[in-house]
């Protein structure tokens, strides 16, 4: 999830106070805290905030999986 982070704090930095600066944070609380977010927010940023919000989620899916996959490893070690 780094790069997206990376990108997206790089955004937010050039775009501050912007709604699509505010959205993009928004969206990053919500998927590291598992808060709700509307996802109808997205349908109204700028094509650049859209791909970082789309990298974003992708990456958050993805780390998810590996954490999931290396707990369930970890459970069956311990289960031996």
């Amino acid at each position: 999830m780094a790069n997206a982070v990376k990108l997206i704090a790089k955004y937010m930095e050039r775009n501050a106070g912007g709604r699509d600066a505010d959205t993009l944070r928004d969206l990053c609380l919500a998927l590291e805290s598992g808060a709700h977010f509307e996802l109808s927010r997205l349908y109204e940023l700028k094509a650049k905030a859209f791909g970082l919000a789309m990298a974003m989620i992708e990456e958050w899916r993805f780390d998810r999986h590996v954490m999931e996959r290396r707990l369930q490893k970890y459970l069956v070690q311990e289960a031996t």
